[in-house]
This record gives structure tokens, sequence and C-alpha cells, in this order.
């Protein structure tokens, strides 16, 4: 039997095994968190892409319609104006 001292600078304060006594997370138990991290991730990563799918589709909004009409020519710029106010002073 080697004495504590020996036994510790051999082996390290972990043990002859390395800490995988059967305790804790054993070599297997590791893979099991990595696919739950991996899992995690992708839900994550589906989450973001539905949320920027969702923005990229939404409507315009009532002052950038305005712009529209305008540069399209269907309003002129007195039209273009009262609207605009009117929009404004609702939003506020």
């Amino acid at each position: 039997m080697l004495p504590p001292t020996t036994a510790l600078l051999q082996h390290g304060p972990m043990g002859p095994h390395g800490g995988a006594t059967g305790m804790g997370m054993a070599s297997g138990g590791w893979w099991l968190l990595l696919a739950a991290f991996i899992i995690a991730v992708v839900a994550i990563g589906v989450l973001l892409y539905v949320q920027l799918q969702r923005e990229a589709t939404a409507e315009p909004d009532s002052l950038e319609t305005l712009k529209q009409q305008y540069a399209s020519g269907e309003i002129d710029e007195a039209e273009l104006e009262t609207r605009a106010d009117r929009l404004l002073q609702h939003e506020s």
C-alpha cells in the first residue's frame, strides 16, 4: 500500500479512476447532457427563425403605406401631409 502523499502524486486528487467512480456523471452521462444541449440549441434556432419570418411578413405600417401612395402618384403632397398629421396625432 502506498503512503497517502505518494498516491496523491501518482493519481491526483480524483483518485486512481479519475473521478469516474459511479458517482456523478460517468462517461455515459456526458452523451445525454450533450444531446440535451443540442436539442435546446436547435429549438432556440427554430424559434428565432419563426420569429424572424413573422417579422418579415408583417403588414407595413400606415405611414409607410402613405409614402408608397405618394411615390406612386396616388395622392398628392397636401394629402400626404394631411393624412400623416392625422396618423401621428392618433399614435401619440
